[in-house]
């Protein structure tokens, strides 16, 4: 990480989780000058406990971590997921997608969050190219026809900071956004997700469960050292009122709306609640800007596809820079709008399509319609005994459908 910070850069990122560190680690393998922008320290982005919120991560998202070099600080801390089993409480019918069935070493994998913090943060450090101002945050900016220049508090002053492209990665509640004038779409499912690690009688065996119920759906991910991680929809009442149970009475109300095919649930840890809702941006690109990750899509929970989506959106938008770059014998404009035109088209389709996949699943299956429940019973077993179709999904959920980016296909980012 460069001692100054450059006043002068081709891509101001606006947010510094992990979305943000994600892009500054894909850009670093550009020639380009990029500074970070992020409101809280970069020490406290990390924390490890037993605690630690986990991320699901796809099959081609492994492949983009490998590819920029930060595959082999994970992979220790890392669960492969190779057995999903999806279904629906107190009912027949379900789908079984298999590792082995579909050809790879693992569907995906869970990993805390803060092993994903301090593998994008270490190697920053090192980037010449990098800068990051922390903690800071961009109070304002103007865009002309060759720059973005943004205002940046930090420090107790304000500085100017002029760049070629700027990426809002600030995201659901993303200020970028909301200072450009763009709209945003919010489906609020009156719903929070109760997130927490525990152990179980059974190990999980790199086995994950997402178990539909009528409050909602419970997805249980397999963790390093034979823990879990749960992330438990509910009603938003029935959410506040279950975070506040004691461990004894949260233990046995998680047992019952989950079943046995862990055995009991033992020790469980810290219960963090999250409101639910449904964030869609009504454009990714404006000029000299982009919005990626939440702060243009923001999705439920089920099928632990948020993460997923929003690294999609780093990998292409770091090709496109990268075919923009390629073949110029002139300084390349980060900016340039043939290129955020050609990211906009690439995952427009992407987000639209896993937007409307994520909410039909919420709709769908928190219905309670009569006769609608044994409909979802036969439709999951259908799902599981029509040839192709489990096969079709699962290169959705690892990431390996439509376009993929080179990172998620084993190749370097420059052709």
């Amino acid at each position: 990480m460069a001692n100054g910070v450059a006043t002068d850069c081709d891509v101001l990122i606006v947010g510094g989780g992990l979305v943000g560190s994600l892009l500054a680690n894909a850009l670093a393998r550009l020639p380009l000058k990029t500074v970070l922008v992020e409101a809280r320290r970069v020490d406290t982005l990390e924390s490890p406990s037993f605690d630690g919120r986990a991320t699901a991560l796809a099959n081609g998202s492994q492949r983009v971590l490998e590819q920029l070099g930060l595959w082999d600080s994970i992979r220790h801390e890392a669960e492969p997921i190779r057995w999903i089993h999806i279904g629906e409480r107190g009912r027949f019918g379900a789908a079984r997608i298999d590792a082995q069935e579909e050809g790879v070493a693992a569907l995906g994998y869970t990993v805390e969050n803060r092993v994903l913090g301090q593998a994008l943060w270490e190697p920053l450090a090192a980037e010449e190219r990098f800068s990051c101002l922390a903690p800071a945050e961009v109070v304002d900016f103007a865009v002309d026809a060759d720059a973005v220049t943004a205002q940046v508090a930090v420090a107790g002053e304000t500085r100017p900071i002029r760049a070629r492209l700027m990426v809002a990665a600030d995201g659901a509640r993303s200020q970028v956004r909301e200072a450009l004038g763009v709209a945003a779409h919010v489906d609020d499912y009156e719903q929070a997700a109760i997130v927490v690690n525990a152990t179980t009688a059974e190990p999980p065996r790199n086995r994950a469960f997402e178990r539909f119920t009528p409050t909602g759906p419970i997805a249980v991910l397999p963790l390093p050292r034979e823990r879990v991680a749960i992330i438990w929809t509910l009603p938003a009442a029935e959410a506040e009122r279950m975070a506040g149970l004691g461990d004894e009475e949260f233990r046995e109300a998680l047992q019952t709306a989950f079943g046995w095919r862990l055995g009991a649930f033992q020790k469980v840890g810290r219960r963090d609640r999250h409101p639910l809702a449904r964030v869609r941006s009504d454009e990714l690109v404006r000029e000299r800007t982009v919005l990626i990750g939440n702060a243009a899509v923001s999705l439920h929970p089920v099928a632990g596809q948020g993460f997923n989506l929003a690294l999609r959106d780093v990998a292409a938008l770091a090709e496109v820079l990268a075919d923009g770059i390629a073949g110029r014998d002139v300084p390349f404009d980060a900016g340039d709008a043939a290129s955020l035109d050609a990211y906009r088209r690439w995952r427009a389709s992407d987000q639209q399509k896993l937007a409307g996949f994520t909410h039909a699943l919420v709709q769908g299956f928190g219905a309670g319609l009569p006769g609608l429940g044994d409909m979802r019973g036969l439709s999951l077993m259908a799902f599981d005994l029509v040839p192709g179709a489990k096969s079709l999904l699962a290169r959705h959920t690892m990431g390996l459908a439509g376009r993929v980016p080179r990172l998620a296909r084993h190749l370097g980012l420059v052709r």
